[in-house]
């Protein structure tokens, strides 16, 4: 049976390999000429996945979107086919214990996180569920950039635009963007303004990221960066941006990211983590696409 650390060191070892590979798993783009296709979601609920099991789940090559345990396959009238092996994701909870007493006599609670594993298949690994399935668009391709207008509608941001820099200063609270028209395509300009966004939940007056983040020291900046990337990809996913094929930003702190994942296999748990809770934020109702069996409502 895994332990606690054997399941972090699992995960994380997955992320490395990829980032070693130029495969960013929260980079994994989508087929907008498919139905079905976009961020992990699951076929039973209707929850999109969170964290690091968003992560997992793209890593694994799949172009539906859909998943479920074997027993929700059942449940939904599919079959999973013979030979096929599920993808291992993370179930994750606090628990709490009473570890001791103080001096007065009051319980001491405990708390720490508790990591088990189980599989989940994709909707391309089963029959009889159709509906599930990754499709051919029958309409001429076209990218609605609509909910990512009421992203940064919904958000009040004080986003000033001009000259040639992309930037969040938490100091005064603003987004400097250069003007929409200076980006070579709207997705590019929409995933520029979504980094920067994702940097903007983590002020005191919000997330409350930033301040916490502080104490990782030499590292915090290059730990803000990772969820920044990662935030920013969850939410284009979410929203229908195809993503930025520009990994100059990927790149740049790839060697920082790699060692903090490799001196710290709770990291990209915390990170993965902390961008979903920032593009859940980002979110306003009603942005959420809606899937082939529920709506894709609050996070999994």
């Amino acid at each position: 049976m895994s332990t606690q650390a054997d399941i972090r060191r699992e995960v994380t070892a997955k992320i490395v390999t990829a980032l070693e590979a130029g495969t960013p798993p929260w980079r994994r783009p989508w087929r907008d000429d498919l139905t079905n296709s976009g961020a992990a979601a699951n076929a039973s609920s209707g929850l999109r996945y969170r964290g690091v099991n968003a992560l997992l789940l793209g890593l694994a090559g799949y172009e539906s979107r859909w998943w479920a345990t074997y027993a929700q396959v059942q449940a939904l009238g599919g079959r999973v086919r013979r030979g096929e092996h599920g993808t291992r994701i993370v179930f994750y909870r606090h628990v709490e214990k009473e570890a001791a007493f103080t001096a007065d006599g009051e319980d001491v609670i405990d708390t720490f996180p508790l990591l088990k594993t189980y599989s989940v298949f994709n909707a391309g690994q089963v029959d009889g569920l159709d509906e599930f399935q990754a499709r051919p668009r029958d309409a001429t391709k076209f990218v609605d950039f609509g909910p990512a207008e009421a992203v940064l509608a919904a958000t009040g941001a004080d986003i000033r635009y001009g000259g040639s820099k992309a930037v969040y200063f938490a100091g005064d609270d603003h987004i400097h963007l250069p003007e929409p028209e200076a980006f070579t395509a709207p997705h590019e300009f929409y995933a520029t303004a979504f980094h920067e966004l994702i940097h903007w939940t983590g002020h005191a007056t919000r997330l409350d990221r930033l301040a916490k983040n502080a104490r990782f020291g030499s590292t915090a900046y290059a730990r803000e960066e990772l969820v920044a990337e990662i935030g920013c990809c969850f939410l284009s996913a979410e929203v229908g941006v195809p993503q930025s094929g520009d990994l100059t930003n990927h790149a740049a702190y790839l060697h920082s990211w790699l060692s903090i994942l490799g001196a710290d296999p709770t990291a990209v748990f915390t990170a993965a983590g902390q961008a979903s809770a920032a593009a859940d934020f980002l979110l306003p109702c009603g942005s959420r696409p809606r899937g082939p069996a529920t709506p894709v409502v609050a996070a999994a």
